[in-house]
């Protein structure tokens, strides 16, 4: 299982200690699958992280970067992985890393976890999550670990 010690050190063109004290350790494999696309593409651009950590069983994140530094195949790519990873940490154990995760309710805590690290009562979803973006609407394919587009907008034909 990766570490956060790990990140630091594979990616300290783009963090810093400290930015995953709040990112369960369970999460980390899939921080890592994200720099590993993120890191060479905004390596020198002042990309940093903000936010790093669980919301409501899910990762909340957030980066900054120089302005003049974002081209469109800069947003288009960070677009498209921060969505995999928000909705990636849904189905990922926040304990442990594994997959499937589940939601879980323990009073007003909520978590995403593994059948083993569940607390509380688990949380059923009426559907997948679904995503905006600038093409349409994407949800998370678990089984393929990718992004399906679900809708996208008809282009107006003159």
């Amino acid at each position: 299982m990766t570490t956060a010690e790990d990140l630091y050190d594979r990616y300290p063109e783009v963090l810093y200690h400290g930015d995953f004290r709040d990112v369960p350790v369970g999460w980390l494999d899939i921080v890592d699958q994200y720099f590993q696309v993120v890191a060479p593409l905004m390596a020198d651009t002042g990309f940093e992280v903000v936010t790093a950590g669980d919301h409501a069983g899910g990762l909340d994140w957030m980066w900054t970067s120089r302005l003049g530094a974002m081209t469109a195949e800069r947003h288009a790519v960070l677009d498209r992985q921060d969505i995999l990873l928000d909705l990636r940490s849904y189905h990922t154990c926040s304990v442990c890393g594994r997959r499937p995760a589940f939601g879980w309710k323990s009073g007003s805590k909520l978590m995403s976890a593994c059948e083993e690290h569940g607390v509380g009562e688990r949380v059923i979803q009426p559907g997948p999550m679904t995503r905006s973006t600038r093409g349409g609407f994407v949800q998370y394919d678990a089984s393929a670990d990718d992004l399906v587009v679900v809708w996208q907008p008809q282009e107006d034909v003159l």
